[in-house]
């Protein structure tokens, strides 16, 4: 019997592009792509969106300079009254930052060096910096005087004697640029000129000095790829896994000014004195775990800044994200937070809400807090009057975009203290003795986000899923209809055709099925062209 099919070649194609389309949609499924795109895209590496963007970052980052006015100089020095003061500011800067030099090195790590400058924002500012007049306690003589506390007679009655012979005054009289950036000091040049490893600037400006410890020599290392083991013991398994953590700064994974050592004598090295592990804030691991804790190293902060995960939140213009907000013990005493017990000063450790600069700043006790001494002693609130310590405006915290790995809002606040301690031979700095007194603090907070930013997240994580859902499923079903519609329509509307045929409808080419009998199986037959 010989049997002949009709083969109907639009149903064939038919078949084969449903397979085709179930086949992409089933390994669309398995192999998301778009985790592919967002890893090509979103990375540090060489070539990347991602590189450009951070390389010269679209955010707007503001810092509000806030001033603390002295109203009664005159009754503080008799001795009549506490010393009060006024806030006074914003006086907004933009900051604008640039990593230079970007250079991917073999061992999975990169090399690259951050520039900050400062441009001024009148039309962000209470005032105008330059004819706005603020009375000041004289640092430059506090801050020299209360380095040298400790030091012999000899060496305090000189100083005593010069500032008496330049006629330093207790408080100045000077502009919030002035106070800023720098004003001409008989003594600071003085000091400048007879210790210029000491003092090596000529006029001093406490926004000025903290810029220029930011914008010194650094030289940062980021660990691109921590599953190569470079990370140090000291760390925690979470610290030493996470991708862009501080691996060196300036050639070294801990900070010297505070005990640390290549070769670890005393075995001083620690957790305390460590920079590797923590982040220099403009990128962070993504898909970070929930309760976890990040540390932000800023150089003019002299110390790591650590900040824990608090919760999930929106931001205004509806994207999530992970909140971490600054740890309540990051100032607290060693007693209390045995993290902290590298940060003492020579002569002992800072009350619970300070923490000292001064190995970072000229060895003068400069020292750190929260604004308005929040979250520290009492006896420093009750030292001073017009200082009123608010959570909601004084403490810090930044939100996070889990997948992206960057911050969506920031509000970094910090305060500048001088810690007078017990100053010896000098009428003029003794009124201040036992002092912890507040120069200004800083708010350092992103901008809105910006347009390449917001595409980016967009684009990313809110459309790309979506359309990967859609194609998944209108491919998967799609290319079932098609194969199932296919075989439907062979079955039922194929017609039975005489002498055994059966076709499908349509052109058709007749293919004979050959019986085993046939004589042209017979070997002795030869089959001629």
């Amino acid at each position: 019997m010989e049997f002949k099919y009709k083969i109907n070649s639009r149903l064939l194609i038919l078949l084969m592009l449903g397979a085709i389309m179930t086949c992409s949609s089933y390994l669309m499924f398995v192999y998301q792509p778009l985790q592919l795109i967002i890893k090509k895209v979103a990375t540090l590496a060489p070539g990347s969106i991602f590189l450009k963007l951070w390389s010269v970052p679209p955010y707007n980052v503001y810092i509000d300079a806030f001033i603390f006015n002295v109203t009664n100089a005159e009754e503080f020095l008799s001795g009549k009254e506490k010393m009060k003061v006024q806030e006074v500011g914003p006086y907004v800067y933009q900051e604008i930052l640039l990593n230079k030099n970007a250079t991917f090195n073999p061992n999975g790590t990169m090399t690259f060096e951050p520039k900050r400058y400062l441009k001024f924002r009148p039309d962000m500012s209470i005032g105008n910096p330059d004819v706005d007049w603020i009375i000041s306690p004289n640092i430059p003589l506090l801050g020299i005087t209360a380095s040298l506390r400790d030091s012999g007679f000899i060496t305090n009655l000189a100083v005593s004697t010069i500032s008496n012979a330049l006629n330093s005054k207790s408080f100045l009289n000077v502009t919030i640029s002035q106070y800023l950036w720098g004003y001409d000091d008989k003594l600071v040049t003085l000091a400048h000129k007879a210790l210029p490893n000491w003092i090596n600037f000529d006029r001093f400006g406490i926004l000025d000095r903290l810029m220029a410890l930011d914008n010194a020599t650094n030289v940062v290392t980021l660990n691109m790829q921590p599953e190569l083991g470079l990370a140090s013991p000291l760390l925690t398994e979470k610290e030493r896994s996470s991708v862009y953590h501080i691996h060196r700064w300036n050639g070294s994974p801990g900070l010297k000014h505070w005990g640390y050592t290549d070769e670890n004598q005393d075995n001083k090295n620690s957790r305390c004195n460590m920079v590797e592990g923590a982040f220099e804030g403009t990128v962070f691991p993504p898909n970070m775990p929930e309760n976890t804790s990040v540390k932000l190293y800023r150089r003019a902060f002299c110390r790591p800044v650590p900040f824990n995960y608090k919760g999930k939140a929106e931001t205004k213009t509806g994207f999530r994200g992970m909140t971490f907000e600054v740890d309540k013990l990051f100032l607290a005493t060693p007693e209390e937070n045995p993290d902290n017990h590298c940060y003492c000063p020579k002569d002992g450790c800072l009350p619970k809400g300070l923490g000292s600069l001064s190995p970072c700043y000229y060895d003068m006790p400069i020292a750190i807090s929260q604004p308005h001494f929040l979250n520290s002693d009492p006896l420093l609130l009750e030292q001073i009057e017009g200082l009123k310590p608010d959570e909601e405006k004084h403490d810090s915290s930044f939100l996070l975009h889990p997948e992206l790995g960057v911050a969506m809002e920031a509000s970094l606040r910090i305060q500048i203290n001088l810690d007078i301690g017990q100053t010896k031979y000098n009428p003029r700095t003794k009124p201040f003795n036992g002092m912890y007194l507040p120069l200004f603090w800083l708010q350092l907070r992103l901008g809105e986000i910006p347009g390449s930013i917001n595409a980016l997240i967009t684009v990313l994580f809110y459309v790309l899923p979506v359309v990967q859902e859609v194609l998944i499923y209108l491919l998967g079903l799609g290319g079932l209809a098609l194969m199932s519609g296919s075989a439907l329509f062979s079955l039922f509307f194929s017609k039975e055709q005489p002498n055994g045929r059966l076709s499908f409808r349509g052109e058709y080419s007749p293919i004979p099925i050959i019986p085993i009998n046939s004589p042209y199986f017979k070997p002795d037959i030869r089959i001629l062209k």
